[in-house]
């Protein structure tokens, strides 16, 4: 029997977990692109400025742009397709499986997963953007196609260390027109975009200027409707969770999603990741990395209280990283899954 359109499309090109089920990682400082990196130092990028030739694809109503070419475009063609989200259907067993494959830990306390019969939970993408190459963004969105709920981007008009930069998603540009018009992260799923710009002095060093752009995606899940049960995805757009593991947070009984037992002091789930630089064949095997955080909307929604307030001399630095007297954990991590030894089925966030 041949297979249907969607899952062709599926089996070729999506990210998913059977192959190297692995979206595009880098580091917020020191980035790697799949496509090109950023000199942040010099706001420069080595992104190609040749083009081909090549004709301009229209679907529906957008045009893909003919300065969008190779492999590029390529994924973004196939990205924007209309297609029906291919595993949207509840199986029991399916979910079941899928739940065993993955654990937590609370205070150094491993804890297994269980599928527990439910709605699918709503999930929220809240994600910095910036020079990303489009290799990276069509990644993520075929990896996620159909699974979150809303999609929000913060752009800033300058650098994490203040150099200024040329806004890239401009409402009117096609750059913007290809993230919000194009069925890109589903045929269901908003996407929203904000720009960040404060030109004060930065007082307090590290990635504050960074924090304070995370700032606004706080409004943007409420703009999105989003509720204390649903979940936030905060992130870089080059990273992201596999789609099986978004798939069992939306099904799997995790107390860390459970509005009922998370007192919000330890919030953030914080999801081991893989690591490759250009190509999933170029995979680190020493590098760990600790992103995206995935969050309960009661927690979001809390960020600000003063419950979870501290004072400067509380933090590392002003306005940021708590001492670690006034944590609940305390940042050991030698328990989780080295990158050459771990089970790919059992790392959830493969960047």
């Amino acid at each position: 029997m041949p297979m249907d359109g969607a899952r062709l499309v599926r089996d070729r090109l999506s990210l998913v977990q059977n192959t190297l089920a692995i979206a595009i990682t880098a580091f917020s400082i020191g980035q790697i692109f799949l496509h090109h990196s950023i000199d942040y130092s010099s706001n420069q990028s080595t992104h190609h400025t040749a083009h081909l030739r090549v004709p301009t694809v229209k679907f529906d109503a957008l045009m893909l742009p003919p300065t969008i070419d190779g492999s590029e475009r390529l994924l973004l063609e196939n990205a924007m397709k209309k297609r029906p989200v291919w595993d949207d259907n509840i199986d029991p067993e399916i979910e079941e499986k899928r739940c065993r494959r993955y654990f937590t830990y609370i205070n150094d306390t491993k804890l297994n997963t269980n599928y527990k019969a439910r709605k699918r939970r709503r999930v929220f993408l809240g994600s910095l953007i910036a020079d990303d190459s489009w290799h990276a963004l069509g990644a993520l969105a075929m990896e996620t196609y159909g699974i979150y709920t809303a999609v929000a981007f913060v752009e800033s008009n300058r650098t994490q260390t203040g150099t200024p930069r040329e806004l890239r998603f401009v409402k009117g540009t096609d750059e913007h027109n290809i993230l919000t018009g194009s069925n890109l992260f589903g045929p269901n799923t908003p996407v929203l975009i904000e720009h960040f710009s404060y030109e004060g002095e930065i007082d307090g060093g590290g990635l504050i200027r960074e924090h304070m752009q995370r700032h606004m995606i706080l409004n943007m899940w409420k703009k999105a409707g989003m509720t204390p049960d649903d979940i936030g995805v905060l992130t870089d757009a080059d990273e992201t969770p596999t789609r099986d593991f978004l798939r069992a947070v939306q099904m799997c009984d995790m107390p860390q999603f459970d509005p009922e037992k998370q007192d919000c002091h330890t919030a953030k789930v914080i999801v081991a990741s893989l690591v490759f630089e250009g190509s999933p064949e170029c995979m680190t095997t020493t590098r760990k990395w600790m992103h995206p955080d995935m969050i309960l909307g009661k927690c979001i929604e809390g960020i600000g209280d003063d419950e979870f307030k501290l004072n400067d001399t509380q933090r590392q630095r002003k306005f940021a990283w708590r001492k670690k007297q006034y944590t609940l954990k305390l940042g050991n991590y030698s328990g989780w899954p080295k990158e050459k030894k771990c089970e790919w089925s059992n790392v959830p966030l493969q960047l």
